[in-house]
């Protein structure tokens, strides 16, 4: 009687715990959730985000030790934001920026660890918030582009979909992500849920082309080819890599065809063509975007502490666009060798560890896929202060720090000559 009244008790604490720990990861997943409206600051996105990290900052978060050089990179980062800010303090909107900065910063960290335990749970859960985020902004992006709604002008910019973000640059990388989690998912899916997945994959991607930001259909690109080759090399027989690399063909068609529909409307053919070319006037002329770059890392030579916030446009007469740039000028020499040390280093620890096999691996693949190839985009946009590509880089170490603690459990697993 005893031992029944002890397990009944065993496992009510259990349920307690699991219904706690739901309601704190719930927080997370509306946050994530929300994130496709963010033309307001701050955006539910960010008071939910502030709300998840003191919920669990007081109820209890692990560190591993895996996650040591990544945080102190991100420390090393902000303390070189605050540097910088001493020689602008009295500027507008300079104290603003850079409380923001640490914010965001704030929330990566916060992504890392909260990966780093119950991480097939998080990641599912992360991944299934986004993909809600991104086919509301997919759908809405199609509504406003196509003037279905009332409030169509609120949605679009330059004749341009950005949904409820401020920018179409910054809107359809946001996108990026779901829109790999949904393909990968094509690749194992069966005929009947294939054509589930179809249909908000089909919304993630005309969201990304009625953006017309080229540098988002690279990406897309980009993105998709890395994740299916890590997904192929992670496959465990040929039959499988085959019926990915054949799922990946017909997908590739499907989503040609629909890029010729939709281009052939006159509403869209016109400004698709204009933003097809390769060279913009305010890439290539003097004192255009490459030619700034250049200058601007000429200048960074002679300023330790960089020039301050918001600086960069007020002496070459353009945004920085360019993160790496952007850490010398903003964030003095200290935020500019951490920002490259941080990207390498991100680099090598996510291909040592992206193909070890674990439950989360999928996941896993897309968040390293995406993030990769948006670091190579950051040397032509500034990425900074994007709210998912703080999300990714701290998904990405939260899924390092996880697999490097599976693959340790894995190896102290006695064999049966050890047991013997």
């Amino acid at each position: 009687m005893s031992a029944t009244l002890g397990y009944t008790a065993e496992r009510a604490g259990r349920s307690t715990a699991i219904s706690g720990e739901s309601l704190r990861e719930s927080i997370v997943w509306l946050a994530i959730a929300s994130s496709f409206f963010v033309m307001f600051e701050p955006a539910a996105y960010d008071l939910l985000m502030i709300g998840a990290v003191v919920l669990f900052a007081a109820t209890g978060l692990k560190l591993p030790r895996a996650l040591l050089p990544f945080l102190l990179l991100v420390i090393l980062y902000q303390i070189g934001a605050l540097l910088t800010l001493t020689i602008v303090f009295d500027r507008a909107n300079t104290q603003k920026w850079t409380t923001v900065g640490v914010f965001l910063a704030i929330t990566g960290c916060f992504y890392a660890l909260f990966l780093a335990e119950r991480t097939e749970i998080r990641a599912k859960l992360i991944a299934n918030a986004w993909v809600v985020a991104g086919v509301a902004s997919g759908l809405f992006a199609i509504l406003g582009y196509f003037h279905l709604v009332p409030f169509a002008d609120t949605l679009l910019k330059y004749n341009r979909a950005k949904g409820f973000f401020k920018d179409p640059n910054v809107f359809a990388p946001h996108l990026i992500f779901p829109a790999l989690v949904l393909m990968q998912q094509l690749y194992w899916a069966s005929i009947k849920r294939s054509l589930i997945v179809l249909a908000p994959l089909g919304i993630v991607m005309a969201g990304i082309l009625l953006s017309f930001s080229r540098g988002s259909w690279g990406h897309l690109i980009a993105s998709a080819a890395l994740m299916t080759v890590l997904t192929v090399l992670s496959a465990p027989s040929r039959g499988s890599r085959a019926r990915i690399l054949v799922t990946c063909l017909m997908a590739t068609l499907a989503a040609a065809a629909m890029v010729v529909v939709i281009v052939h409307l006159p509403s869209v053919s016109s400004l698709f063509a204009e933003r097809a070319s390769l060279e913009q006037s305010y890439d290539t002329e003097h004192g255009g975007r490459f030619s700034n770059h250049l200058a601007g890392f000429q200048l960074a030579l002679e300023k330790p502490l960089g020039i301050g916030i918001f600086q960069f446009s007020k002496r070459f007469g353009a945004d920085v666009h360019n993160t790496y740039l952007n850490a010398f000028m903003s964030y003095g020499w200290l935020g500019g060798i951490v920002v490259p040390v941080l990207t390498i280093l991100t680099l090598v620890s996510g291909f040592r560890t992206v193909l070890i096999a674990s439950p989360w691996r999928p996941i896993f693949i897309c968040t390293f896929s995406t993030w990769t190839v948006l670091m190579i985009e950051a040397a032509v946009i500034d990425v900074d202060h994007w709210r998912h590509q703080w999300a990714l880089l701290g998904m990405t170490w939260g899924f390092i720090a996880a697999n490097i603690a599976y693959r340790r459990r894995a190896s102290a697993i006695p064999g049966p000559a050890t047991a013997a």
